[in-house]
């Protein structure tokens, strides 16, 4: 069939393929295919034209009587466009469905392009347009964004660049805001983190959230109770992020209660107690992932010991056992921590009694808990968790702060892990490694795990080089290699961790000799598999 009698689906699948190649210069391919015939010319353009950044491109249409460039190479206009200049932009503009605008856009436009694109003799500037993602804070762009929000939109994304994520707050954001959801009502996607210091921010971003019927993905600052409410009457609303506050228990009547299947829930907060009101006021009962940022303690404690089984006691009550990925994370991480009075105090040390309740989500198969120092967990205490969650892959418990308390795990706890995760494929926590009785249980009843090939051990403690590195490819015959946290600059040594660095780096050397020996081994077993009479 030769290529001009192919059906335009048929063509427009096979420029998005050519579109995408990174391997090649896809824009003058098929600008070329769109001046080869007529039956090529409409789907190639629609390729060409469907995705954007800036509106440069659209501003070149323009005839070079129109357009010109400034000494700083910065794109203006001679004089406004007539109506049929207008037209020859109409036929590019129409084809456009996704659109990226930051800074270095905005940059290459001046005032008169703006001015001229705000006065479009048109309605909409681009009339089918449904991806938008705008990251410009500058005020003068505003009258533009809102001339290219339109009803086809689906996706939308605010912010700044510049500031990284907050989109900053401002009397001509706040108006924007409150009509969008009136203008694009269909948005299915919507992002922006917009939030001040007073409470019109959050009012603003509730109020536009209770006007969008058909969310599946929300990402926005501070939500209020009403916020909350209509976001779990929704159906589709697939994943979830907002930023908890202390809200006045007595505003809530009651308690939003989302129903529905979450993939994801975000939820970010300025300190545990924060978070443990905000999980008690919500309820998740079909939720699969949860990630947790608490914004680390400007103090430079890493967490008030008092407060965290109120936060885990809150997260128990507020999510269902239908959980799978669970992830509690300070921001900034606390492995920056170098205190050595604050690494080496008991007071931070947080017992099995804390992570009791999360014992009930039989379901995980992620748990990050790398912040907390797990030193007084036990061996007894990781075998009840590791048989309350037995289908973790992935496991983060107390490696992810350099603590100096000695901790009570010892390699027998390792082995309860192993022997009862059977999908583990990542393992980061801190024990004490020692070498144990491999002829009884546990260890001779645990069946090698072969999907782990790296461990993190944190400040690990080691007692026995030979023995825990033999240990370890037994139970881990894949594994390469373990990682760990340097030494500690400006930190007396305590006698656990003398010669910490040393011995792990031998338990690495050790493991190179081991792997090597067990691919000989498995070589001349096939060999002999092979060739049975030479054995």
């Amino acid at each position: 069939m030769y290529a001009c009698l192919l059906p335009v689906e048929t063509l427009l699948d096979i420029f998005t393929i050519i579109h995408e190649d990174s391997s090649i210069n896809s824009y003058p391919t098929l600008a070329a295919l769109a001046r080869t015939c007529r039956t090529f010319k409409e789907p190639a353009l629609d390729t060409l034209w469907k995705h954007i950044h800036g509106l440069e491109p659209l501003i070149s249409c323009f005839p070079e009587g129109v357009r010109n460039r400034d000494v700083k190479g910065t794109l203006t206009l001679i004089r406004p466009p007539f109506a049929r200049e207008w037209n020859i932009f109409a036929q590019y503009a129409h084809r456009i469905r996704s659109l990226i605008f930051d800074p270095f856009w905005s940059d290459v436009i001046d005032d008169r392009v703006v001015q001229a694109l705000t006065s479009t003799p048109s309605p909409t500037l681009l009339p089918n347009l449904s991806t938008l993602h705008w990251f410009d804070d500058q005020e003068c762009f505003i009258p533009l964004l809102r001339c290219l929000l339109v009803p086809t939109i689906r996706s939308i994304k605010l912010g700044s660049v510049r500031s990284k994520n907050p989109w900053a707050p401002s009397f001509a954001k706040s108006a924007l805001l409150t009509s969008l959801g009136a203008w694009c009502p269909s948005v299915r996607e919507f992002k922006c983190i917009y939030h001040g210091e007073s409470d019109d921010c959050s009012d603003i971003i509730s109020d536009l959230v209770c006007s969008l019927r058909e969310l599946s993905h929300l990402e926005a600052g501070i939500l209020n109770p009403q916020a909350l409410l209509h976001l779990a009457s929704l159906p589709s609303l697939k994943s979830l992020y907002f930023r908890a506050h202390n809200i006045d228990s007595t505003q809530i009547t009651v308690i939003p209660t989302f129903v529905s299947q979450i993939n994801l829930v975000h939820i970010a907060a300025p300190s545990p107690s924060v978070l443990a009101h905000c999980l008690t006021n919500v309820r998740f009962l079909c939720c699969r992932s949860v990630a947790l940022d608490i914004d680390s303690d400007p103090s430079g404690l890493p967490y008030d010991p008092l407060v965290v089984p109120g936060l885990i006691n809150s997260f128990s009550e507020c999510f269902s056992a239908a959980l799978e990925d669970l992830s509690i994370n300070f921001v900034p991480p606390l492995y920056l921590m170098e205190d050595e009075e604050i690494l080496a105090d008991p007071r931070f040390a947080l017992s099995f009694d804390m992570v009791a309740p999360l014992l009930s989500f039989s379901r995980l198969t992620k748990v990050d808990l790398d912040w907390i120092c797990a030193s007084a967990i036990d061996d007894a205490s990781l075998k009840i968790m590791a048989q309350s969650w037995p289908l973790l892959q992935e496991f983060y418990l107390g490696s992810g702060c350099a603590w100096l308390i000695p901790p009570s795990l010892t390699f027998i706890g390792f082995i309860h892990l192993i022997q009862h995760c059977r999908a583990l494929r990542t393992v980061d926590m801190t024990f004490c490694a020692c070498s144990v009785d491999t002829n009884i249980e546990p260890f001779c009843k645990t069946i090698p795990n072969q999907n782990i090939t790296k461990i993190f051990v944190g400040m690990s403690p080691i007692v026995d080089v030979i023995s825990v590195a033999c240990q370890l490819h037994t139970l881990v015959p894949k594994l390469t290699g373990v990682n760990r946290f340097e030494e500690l600059r400006d930190v007396r040594p305590m006698p656990q961790f003398l010669n910490f660095e040393e011995d792990w780096d031998k338990v690495n050397e050790f493991l190179v000799v081991l792997n090597a020996g067990a691919k000989m081994r498995e070589s001349v077993g096939r060999a002999t598999h092979e060739c049975p009479d030479a054995a």
